[in-house]
């Protein structure tokens, strides 16, 4: 009776640095996946998979960005916990613990059970690839470290001096953070770069929208717009130097465009260049794009017939 008058009124208290611990062990978990499988796609991801297994710089920054704020707030809150169940302040053995610690064993659980599920069906399919079975390992391993040292946790009774097992997990949690972030920081972008590159992907951006309102009054007029001084390209300006980009009529049916870019196209950072104008596989310095309209009217005809 003593007991649990000692621990009355401390119940909001259980659960808020319970459910704090585990959200933030879910997110930390799901960062370091992330990087990893980033990680693995940069370097083994088969190229025409690129649907599904592509490299992105985002991802991976996103990835890095939780794991660095997720992490030593899972730690700091876990170790808090861990103090307040030494010091006799919380019961470790709350119903409010061992309810969200079985949920935690029960969602590592199935996700090791599917994991495995997958890997022998891959296998089995013929469709594995290791980048795949990697993935699937670095879930499997996540999950299984998570499993096991809340199994054992959920089992401990003496908080009276810290475990070796949570020694070694928090060891495990660290390296791992640091590791992954670590590499991660290998293959991203630098801030200045990555927004060369934006200003470069607004560049490809509003060359597309020009084209097509050329595209649109060619449809029309039967003609090329003699410039761009219309008010309908008039936000179509360079992001740095603010101004209306290079239009030059070459023919009736042909002009060119022209645009300074800041860095080369990386078209090995993702796909989306399988299809596209020239302008998407733009080197650095001035690039200029004939275009050809001819086709546009040929569309228009009756029974015109689309090739695909």
């Amino acid at each position: 009776m003593e007991e649990q008058d000692h621990y009355k009124g401390k119940g909001a208290l259980d659960a808020f640095l319970n459910l704090f611990s585990l959200i933030t062990l879910s997110w930390m978990s799901i960062s370091i996946g992330i990087i990893l499988f980033q990680i693995i796609d940069k370097f083994l991801s088969p190229k025409e998979l690129y649907l599904y297994n592509s490299f992105s710089q985002s991802g991976l920054k996103f990835g890095i960005a939780s794991a660095l704020i997720v992490a030593p707030i899972f730690l700091l809150v876990i170790g808090f916990l861990h103090k307040h169940y030494k010091n006799n302040v919380l019961n470790h053995q709350s119903g409010v613990y061992r309810w969200l610690t079985y949920l935690v064993l029960l969602a590592a659980a199935l996700n090791i059970i599917g994991r495995l599920i997958q890997l022998i069906f891959q296998f089995l399919d013929g469709s594995y690839t290791w980048a795949s079975i990697l993935k699937i390992l670095v879930v499997l391993l996540i999950a299984s470290g998570i499993f096991g040292y809340y199994w054992y946790d959920l089992k401990r009774t003496d908080y009276g001096s810290r475990s070796s097992v949570s020694k070694i997990f928090f060891y495990v949690v660290v390296v791992a953070v640091i590791a992954s972030v670590v590499g991660g920081f290998f293959l991203i972008d630098s801030p200045q770069n990555t927004r060369k590159q934006k200003r470069d992907q607004d560049r490809v951006y509003k060359l597309d929208n020009i084209k097509n309102m050329i595209a649109s009054d060619y449809v029309s007029t039967k003609s090329l717009p003699g410039d761009l001084s219309a008010p309908k390209f008039s936000n179509m300006i360079d992001p740095t130097t603010k101004q209306l980009y290079e239009y030059r009529v070459i023919s009736e049916t042909k002009y060119e465009l022209c645009a300074d870019f800041e860095l080369t196209a990386d078209t090995s950072d993702n796909n989306n260049f399988v299809t596209g104008e020239n302008w998407y596989y733009h080197q650095s310095g001035r690039q200029c794009f004939e275009q050809e309209v001819t086709n546009l009217l040929d569309l228009q005809k009756p029974g015109a017939a689309i090739i695909r």
